[in-house]
Order: structure tokens, then C-alpha cells, then sequence
């Protein structure tokens, strides 16, 4: 069997000559003789034969080879049938390609029917003498899509010769499939899946890949109609946007129902949602009493003349594709005479078109080829007969593949003039070159909206954090069918949900684009890749100095009508229609191509960039274009700049990705002594930014931070360093952690006589102690800091520590009962950070919305919780738009308890589990248990109070009283008696730990309730009597009139 490591370059496809106009500056449309290996995204088929050991020592070695020789010539003939390419054949296994020399948007279904076709013919073959036992030829097939170094080929390696993982995981798949099984990874197939019938989705651990592989055992050839369910997204949704053009379709409608023919035609670009509108439209034909016909058309090699028309018969005449001739004849027949009698003689034109010979005999064939002009008539007589009868809608997709004599069926059909007949077609935005379908209105269809957008990504993944959804809607441009790819992306891939950034496209989106760009003359898809190297939006002076053609160029006004290049929304600019198609084009680029034009684009925005756009540093695209380079020392310098300017803006998401950039070009600096000093300054303000932003897989780089500071020896900088790593501790939410890396922290910084971090380090340390309930010792810390802060007023940096500080204090005082002080440190903490923009303030509004939540203060606490999110969304922090978006979702909940409430709170709490974020995380769990339990749904009260439950074990006591409070009603309620006291145990534990007199008063109120629910009025009387009068005194009006009402009752 062939290795992952064999394949090369076939004769390349006949384009057009390169443009004169076109530099050699951008890439070279030619490829270089030194360089002959290209990267292609391909799709890999692997076959080999079950059990060739054991059958070669079982039979005569004349016998084996024959079998050998027929399963050769079965690769040879079936594979290059749907467009596929043999690389190797090796014994009795076979490596071929599909995507070159030529791509096309259908790669990996075709490779799927070639394996089916393939394990078809090896079964069917008939060794002679028959194999021991009565056994049967099988093949095992894998099939992988991705991409490719392909180069030349030789004897020893095949045709072509190919490098990378997507041969290996081809191989892979092939050796893991069981006798007769074709495997193929999910993201080869993408939507087409539905095109087959297959076996359950399963994942596969391959050695040597981070992640599993998702995969599907293909069973068969699905049905015609599949193709539409294909072409669908994944699940029912409710139907997005699209109204004009369905009010336009409705028109046609009515026109039908009223006995006129109607013609339509609806184009877009691929992608944006055609089928699928069609088919929601349809729907409703069916619905109003339509027959409706579907019929589509494929670009695949191979197909017959009026496909799209042969479907539509079949269904008509209901032929299975394993009928006999005879039987298919007599049911043409039969189903034509019972439209009407007279249809008899369309028998032999339409049995014609289907291919259908129950008189073989040579006379009979001169007959049936008729005149030229016969088929027309025949579908044309068809179509009236059964308009006669109700009204016909006869859909055709994907026109743009029609052949010729589609085009004169449909032109015949459109000459019925009176009959309730409507068509509509499909097809992509035409081409000056391209022939339109006759009709009369034209409908094209517009990316969606950034609503519309945001609705549909709503519906594919409910509940996904707000970032997420720009990215989809950001790399999507408006595609739905780019939205349905990235939100599946976003489901399956583990990676995108820990870190929150989307990586890639599947291997199927990739293989389509790759296929629109791989069709464009040799110029122009030279010049789409150096925009795609530029990035995905440029400035049109950068676009001109390294391709050397002006925008207003025909070639570059052409990519935008092929859907990739647009002028951007801001002047000056250009923008891939779709980021991922930029993605998807960028990886196809050959590395040392890639690198070379990085470089050369770097050095024009350095002698250009500043003259060109006065004011403009350009560090972002500078940083970005020297690491792609592999100009490291240059990346770092840039990418700190670029950091600098994303935290100075409060963009903490960028902040946080352009200085890890840095910190990944300077590892991959020579070592200096200068090293350690400057990975340590940027760790640290990657730590600033990651406070509000936290990530647990940036714990690594802090550690490290630590221990390159120790090795340098300098005191100074191991004391912040380790002051740093405790403060990520403490925002992941890791209290132990943090309290000892603070103080190791405060030790160094004594030891280097740094008292100035001393004060920061204490201040930090009484933060956690606050967060961890450890009141006492935390209001000693934080008065120390705030004391000093007021005696020595400094610049905005310490605005924000005085800030959170002073809320942090507010927050125990809250805790305690003292809600007036508490107000006064707030207030105070709004007032110093007041006008700074900073990040924090949605830290304080979070804290104090915490507070007013304790105090019953709902409305108060909604509006303080929103400004926190709408702070927390403007910095692009993760952790204080959840935590805000989930304390006001309690506080609407108390205000008016419904469904999407609960849902929003639900989200929110999700938003940070795969960023291993839990700092505060049991408010959210207790208010989930609260909410839960009070509606009645125990199994998942009872996750939520053992999560809450958890987070005590981790010093995290914020929220654990009501969890237990709820799970104490809800086992009242169960007559529980044992387990209620169990749990109220529990609340008053966390109260008196926390020194809470809110929590002792709304303990007393639960007490009481449970002791109602239990029928015990006469213990619930002297409870509500207390806990209404602590109540009244700690100010918490809400929670003292529930005591009144259930006295009152009782």
C-alpha cells in the first residue's frame, strides 16, 4: 500500500496567459522551476483488500495475480470516472487524489461515490477457481480531505509525491475501517453527508493529532430528494430574513393558483442561502394545493444530458433505481395514460430521456431517436396535461450546470401560455459569459444583515457569548452557509471553546474555495492570493504597491463579481467578501512564497505606511506581517507596540493576543541577556489585560515568567512576576493559589526592597481574602491600601486599583449587612474610576450588583448588573460581561420569572466553564439552584447546589447559602424533614463562616418556610417574627414583607 508521503503535479490545467500587467513582486503566477511543489487542498481516497496475506497463502500465485490484475483495472477505470487522479497503486491498495490538476466544489462526494463504486466492482469480481469457503472480495477505504505539499512524483514514490497530515489521517481512517467499510471524516463531506446514507458519527483518536477525528462509515447512495435536505442546514430552524424576496415568490404563487404560468429566477453567490429559500417556498406551493417537481443539476464529470429533467420524471414516475427495464416501461406507461389517455405516445420520447430499453432489438433504436426537437415536445405536452389537473411548480437548482438541451426543455415549457405553471430556477450570479434561464422576474439574493446574522447564529448556537457570535458573523460575511460551518466548528472543536477564537474552516469549505479560485485565469488567481497574504482587510495603497495594478484594474473589479474582493466600507480599502475564504486561500499559498511576500509587505508599510497615512503607526499589520515573515526580533518589537495600544484602549482581547505574539517571537530569539528582563515586562502587562479577561491556558506563561525572573537572579523581578502570577490565580478564581503566590510575593518585594509593589501586593492580597470570605484579614489589607492610596494620590493606575479596592471593602460591608457603608465605598469606588473608561468599572458595577441582589434591591441591582455588561462588552472582557450578564438575569427573574430569563442566566454561567474561569462562580450556581428548585425541576437544582457545594471546598462561599437554601424548600416540599435540616445545617455553616447577617436573616426566612412546608406553623411563627425584624433593621424591605405575607397566611 502506498505511504502518506507519495504524490506530485500532473499537467496543469489550461489557463489563460498572465496579464502583462501583473508584477513579479506579488506571486508569480508561474511556478517557479526551483520550487516545484505546491500545496493543494486535496481530497485523499485510500483502498486496500481485506485479508491479501491470507489470501495469497491460500491460493496459486497465477490465481492471486489475476485477482491482482482485476482489482488494478477496477482502480483504473472507476476512479478517474468521477474525476479522480490514481497516484499509486502498490499491490492490492490504492492511493488517488480528487483536486488536481483540477478542483472542483464537490471533491469529497465524489471521492465517497468513487470508494462506493469501487467496493461495488471488487465485490461483483469472480476469481476462478471461486476463494475457499465461498468468500468474498472486500476492500477497507478511508477517505480525508485537507492540505497537501504536492510535488513531482517518481518511480519509487507514484505519480505525484505528498506531504503533510491529510494523507496521514487518510491512511488512518483506512486501516481502522472493518471489511467492506468506507470511513471518511466528517468535515470532508460538510452539508453533502445527507447525499448518503451512513452509519452513526463516531470520533477516532489517531496517534500524533491534538484532536479526534469525527467520522462517518458510508452505507450507501441516499435518495434524489436527499440532495435538498443536503443542501439545508443542520436541524429546523425558523427561516431568517429573506422577506422582499419571498413576497416576490408568494406573487408567483397566486399567479399559478390562479391558472398563469409564471417564470423565476434566483441567483446569489454560493453559499447564501438559494436552495434553502427555494425550499421554504415550496413548502408553501405544496402547502396551497401545487404539485411540485424538483430536479438539480451537478457539475460532476460524467453527467447525462437533461439531469435535472430525469430526476424530475423518475419522482414522477416513481422508478427505483434497481428496477427492471420492463417493469420501469410499464410504469412509464401506465402513470402517463392515467394523467391522460392521449400522453400514450409520449411513452417512447420520454422513455428516451430516461434511458430505458425494454426493446433492444436495432430496428427499434433508429425509431426512438425521434427528431431533434421530440424531448422538448414531449416534457412540454407532460407539463400541460398536468397543469390541467393543478396547478405545477418545476424547480431546477443549480443551473449554472445546465447543458444545452435543459435549456431547450425549459424554453419549450416556457411556451405554454395559460396554464397555471410556474418555474424556478437557481443558479449563481451570473457571468457575462454564462447563459441566464428565460424568465420573467429575476431575484438575487444579498448577503444577510449583521441582524440577520446574529438571529441565525442565535438559532445554531443558543446562548453563545457575544464575542463568539462577531467572530462567526465577521469570518462569515453574511454566508448562511459559512455561519452553519463555524457554528458546527464551534460545537465540535474543543479548542474554539476553551480559548474563544475560531481557527479554521472544515476541510470540505476549504476544498470549494480553493475550487473557485484554482478555476480563475493564472493572473488573477496569482493577484487573489497576494490580497489574501495582505490580510482580509487592506488599504488600497498597500494593494497597489505590492500587486503593481490599481483597484480600478478589470482584474480587480472582476473578483468582486466572483464574490472574493470588495471595496471595504471604509474608503480606501479592500475586504474579502469572507474571512474564511481568505483563510482558505492564505493556506493554499506555498510557504516560501507566503514568507517572502510577508517580508516584502512589511518593508513597504515601514518606507511607506507613514507617508501614505499621517498618524498611523501600523504596528498591528507590522507585527503580523514580521512574524509571518520569520523576522522574530522585528514581531516582537511590533507586537508589544500593538499590545501596548489594544490595553491603552481598554481592548483587552487584543491586548492579550498581540502580546502573546510577542512572547512566542521573542522564544524564537537568540538568547541574550536582555531575554528574561523583557519577557518578564510583557508577561506582566499580558497579565494586566488577562485580569478582566482570564484564561487558564495562560497559566504557562506566567509560571514561566517566574521562573526566567529566578534564573536571572534580579529580586525585583522575580517579586513582580510572582506577584502577576498570583493575580491570574486569583482571577481564574483560584483563592488558595493566589494567597500563596501573593505572599511569596511580598516577601520578594521586601527582600528587593520594592515597597511600592509591597503596598500593590497587599492590596491584592486583601482582594482575595475578600473573595474568599476571609473578612477579618482582608478589611485589615484593604483599609492599609486604601489609606496610603488617599494619603498619596497618584496617577490613573492607581485610580483603578483605589477603585476595585474600595469595592472590594464595599462588598464585605455588604456581606455583613452594613448595605449604607457599603453604598458609600461604592459610590466612592464609581467616583475615582469615573472617566477613565477602564475595564474595572464593570468590576464595581458587578460587585455592587452583587450587593443589591443580597439586599433584595432587584431593579437596582438589573441596572447596576447592565452597565457592568455593557462596560464589560466594550472592553471585550468575557468574565464581566458573564458575571453581569447573569446577576441581572437573576434580578429580572425575581422582578418576573420567565423561561428566556432563566435561559440567559444559564448561558452566561456556561460562557466561562470552558476557560476554566471560576473566580465568583458560586453566585451563579446558587442563583441557578434558587431558580431551579423554586420551579420544581430537582435533578438539575441538585447539579447546581453540588457545583455550589464544590466552590465551598475551594474557598468560594458566595454563593453556597442559597444553593443550600434551595435544596432545603425543595426537600420540605418532598416531606424531607432530614435532608431539609441537612441542608439549612449547611446555610447557616457558610453564614456564620462569612460573619453574614444578611445571610442568618434570609436564613431565618427559609427556616420558616420549611418549617411551613413540613406543617409545622407553629415553629414557623416565632421564625418569620425574627427574620422579619432583622430584615427591616439590615434595610432588606423585599425580604421582610415575604416574612409578612407568610406570617399573615399562617
Amino acid at each position: 500500500m502506498p505511504t502518506s508521503r507519495q504524490a506530485g503535479r500532473g499537467p496543469s490545467a489550461g489557463r489563460a496567459a498572465p496579464e502583462p500587467t501583473m508584477v513579479t513582486a506579488a506571486i508569480d503566477p508561474a511556478e517557479p522551476p526551483a520550487q516545484p511543489a505546491v500545496r493543494r487542498f486535496l481530497t485523499l481516497l485510500f483502498s486496500d483488500l481485506c485479508g491479501s496475506t491470507q489470501l495469497a497463502a491460500a491460493l496459486e500465485a497465477e490465481h492471486y495475480a489475476d485477482i491482482i490484475g482485476q482489482l488494478r483495472e477496477a482502480y483504473r477505470s472507476v476512479i478517474p470516472r468521477h474525476g479522480g487522479t490514481v497516484v499509486r497503486i502498490q499491490g492490492d491498495g490504492v492511493l488517488a487524489i480528487f483536486g488536481h490538476p483540477e478542483a472542483l466544489e464537490d471533491d469529497g462526494r465524489r471521492a465517497a461515490e468513487a470508494a462506493l463504486e469501487l467496493h461495488a466492482a471488487v465485490r461483483a469480481i469472480r476469481p476462478d477457481p471461486p476463494l475457499p469457503d465461498g468468500a468474498t472480495l472486500r476492500l477497507h477505504s478511508g477517505i480525508h480531505a485537507g492540505l497537501v505539499l504536492l510535488a513531482q512524483g517518481d518511480l519509487m514514490s507514484g505519480r505525484f509525491e505528498l506531504m503533510g497530515n491529510a494523507p496521514n489521517v487518510a491512511a488512518r481512517l483506512s486501516d481502522a475501517a472493518q471489511p467492506d467499510e468506507i470511513l471518511v471524516s466528517d468535515e470532508t463531506l460538510g452539508p453533502e453527508r445527507q447525499l448518503f446514507v451512513t452509519g452513526g458519527r463516531r470520533l477516532f483518536d489517531l496517534q500524533g493529532l491534538s484532536s479526534s477525528v469525527a467520522v462517518l462509515s458510508i452505507l450507501s447512495r441516499a435518495g434524489g430528494e436527499s440532495r435538498f435536505r443536503a443542501l439545508a442546514p443542520r436541524g429546523t430552524l425558523p427561516f431568517v430574513g429573506r422577506q422582499a424576496e419571498m413576497e416576490r415568490l408568494e406573487t408567483a404563487l397566486q399567479a399559478a393558483l390562479a391558472g398563469r404560468p409564471a417564470s423565476l429566477t434566483l441567483s446569489a453567490a454560493a453559499g447564501l442561502g438559494k436552495t434553502r429559500l427555494a425550499e421554504q417556498w415550496l413548502r408553501r406551493c405544496e402547502d396551497a394545493g401545487c404539485r411540485v417537481h424538483r430536479g438539480y443539476c451537478e457539475s460532476q464529470h460524467g453527467t447525462r444530458p437533461l439531469q435535472p429533467l430525469i430526476h424530475i420524471l423518475r419522482t414522477l414516475f416513481d422508478l427505483s433505481s434497481d428496477m427492471p427495464m420492463a417493469t420501469a416501461a410499464a410504469q412509464v406507461e401506465e402513470r402517463l395514460v392515467a394523467i391522460a389517455p392521449e400522453l400514450r405516445n409520449l411513452r417512447a420520447p420520454l422513455l428516451q430521456v430516461l434511458a430505458i430499453d425494454d426493446q433492444p432489438a436495432e430496428a427499434e433504436r433508429p425509431r426512438r431517436a425521434g427528431a431533434p426537437d421530440a424531448t422538448p415536445r414531449a416534457l412540454r405536452k407532460l407539463m400541460a396535461a398536468l397543469a390541467r389537473q393543478q396547478p405545477q411548480v418545476l424547480f431546477i437548482d443549480d443551473w449554472q450546470w445546465a447543458d444545452d438541451a435543459t435549456h431547450q426543455a425549459l424554453a419549450a415549457i416556457h411556451q405554454l401560455d395559460g396554464d397555471g405553471i410556474v418555474t424556478l430556477v437557481t443558479t449563481r450570479t451570473a457571468r457575462a459569459e454564462q447563459p441566464m434561464p428565460p424568465s420573467e422576474h429575476a431575484i438575487e439574493l444579498q448577503p444577510l444583515t449583521g441582524a440577520e446574522a446574529a438571529q441565525y447564529i442565535g438559532q445554531l448556537l443558543p446562548g453563545a457569548d457575544p464575542f463568539l457570535v462577531d467572530q462567526i458573523r465577521y469570518y462569515a460575511g453574511g454566508s448562511p452557509l459559512f455561519i452553519e460551518e463555524l457554528c458546527h466548528c464551534a460545537v465540535d472543536d474543543a479548542e474554539v471553546r476553551r480559548s474563544g477564537r475560531l481557527q479554521r474552516g472544515a476541510a470540505w469549505l476549504n476544498v470549494l474555495i480553493e475550487s473557485r479560485v484554482a478555476r480563475l485565469p493564472d493572473a488573477q488567481a496569482a493577484l487573489v492570493r497576494s490580497a489574501a497574504i495582505i490580510g482580509n482587510v487592506m488599504p488600497v495603497w498597500l494593494f497597489e504597491a505590492i500587486t503593481g495594478l490599481p483597484a480600478e484594474h478589470a482584474s480587480v473589479r472582476q473578483l468582486a463579481q466572483l464574490d472574493l474582493l470588495f471595496p471595504g466600507e471604509q474608503p480606501g480599502t479592500l475586504r474579502f467578501k469572507h474571512a474564511l475564504a481568505r483563510d482558505a486561500i492564505y493556506e493554499a499559498v506555498g510557504l516560501h512564497q507566503r514568507k517572502a511576500l510577508h517580508l516584502r509587505i512589511a518593508q513597504t508599510l515601514l518606507e511607506q505606511g507613514s507617508a501614505v497615512t499621517p498618524g498611523e503607526d501600523h504596528c498591528e499589520a507590522l507585527a503580523y506581517h514580521f512574524d509571518a515573515a520569520g523576522v522574530v526580533e522585528q514581531a516582537a518589537r511590533f507586537a508589544e507596540q500593538a499590545g501596548d495600544k489594544a490595553l491603552a484602549a481598554s481592548a483587552l482581547d487584543r491586548a492579550q493576543a498581540r502580546y502573546r505574539v510577542a512572547l512566542a517571537a521573542l522564544d524564537r530569539c537568540e538568547p541574550s541577556a536582555e531575554l528574561a528582563p523583557r519577557w518578564n515586562s510583557i508577561s506582566q502587562r499580558l497579565a494586566l489585560a488577562s485580569v478582566f479577561n482570564p484564561a487558564r491556558s495562560d497559566l504557562p506563561l506566567f509560571t514561566r515568567a517566574v521562573a526566567l525572573a529566578r534564573a536571572s537572579g534580579d529580586g525585583a523581578t522575580l517579586a513582580r512576576a510572582t506577584y502577576w502570577l498570583g493575580y491570574v490565580h486569583y482571577s481564574l478564581g483560584d483563592a488558595r493559589s493566589a494567597m500563596q503566590q501573593l505572599e511569596l510575593a511580598m516577601a520578594a518585594a521586601a527582600a528587593a526592597g520594592d515597597a511600592r509593589l509591597g503596598v500593590q501586593v497587599r492590596a491584592t492580597l486583601g482582594q482575595v481574602k475578600a473573595a474568599a470570605a476571609q473578612y477579618d484579614a482582608a478589611l485589615i489589607l484593604l483599609d492599609e491600601a486604601i489609606a496610603i492610596s488617599r494619603a498619596h494620590p497618584g496617577g490613573p493606575a492607581q485610580a483603578v486599583g483605589l477603585g476595585y479596592t474600595l469595592a472590594s471593602k464595599g462588598a464585605i460591608l455588604a456581606d455583613r449587612g452594613d448595605f449604607a457603608s457599603a453604598k458609600v465605598c461604592f459610590d466612592e469606588a464609581l467616583e475615582v474610576v469615573q472617566g477613565t473608561g477602564h475595564a474595572v468599572l464593570a468590576s464595581i458595577h458587578g460587585l455592587r450588583a452583587a450587593a443589591l441582589l443580597w439586599q433584595g434591591e432587584w431593579q437596582a441591582a438589573s441596572e447596576s448588573a447592565d452597565e457592568a455588561c455593557r462596560i464589560g462588552e466594550r472592553v471585550r472582557s468575557l468574565f464581566t460581561l458573564s458575571m453581569g450578564r447573569a446577576a441581572g438575569a437573576y434580578a429580572r427573574w425575581m422582578l418576573d420569572p420567565r423561561p428566556e430569563v432563566l435561559a440567559e442566566l444559564k448561558h452566561a454561567t456556561d460562557w466561562l466553564v470552558p476557560r476554566g474561569v471560576t473566580l465568583f462562580s458560586s453566585f451563579n450556581h446558587g442563583w441557578l439552584s434558587d431558580i431551579l428548585a423554586g420551579s420544581g425541576r430537582r435533578r438539575e437544582a441538585r447539579l447546581q447546589a453540588a457545583q455550589a457545594l464544590r466552590r465551598w471546598r475551594q474557598d468560594d462561599l458566595l454563593g453556597v447559602a442559597m444553593a443550600c437554601r434551595a435544596m432545603a424548600r425543595l426537600e420540605s416540599k418532598a416531606a424531607d424533614a432530614i435532608r431539609a435540616e441537612r441542608w439549612l445545617a449547611r446555610a447557616r455553616r457558610v453564614a456564620s463562616a462569612r460573619g453574614s447577617a444578611h445571610e442568618h436573616a434570609v436564613n431565618l426566612l427559609c427556616e420558616a418556610e420549611v418549617a411551613l412546608a413540613l406543617g409545622q406553623s407553629e415553629r414557623a411563627g416565632p421564625l418569620l417574627e425574627a427574620a422579619r425584624a432583622e430584615c427591616l433593621a439590615l434595610g432588606m424591605n423585599w425580604h421582610a414583607q415575604q416574612a409578612e405575607r407568610l406570617r399573615s397566611s399562617t
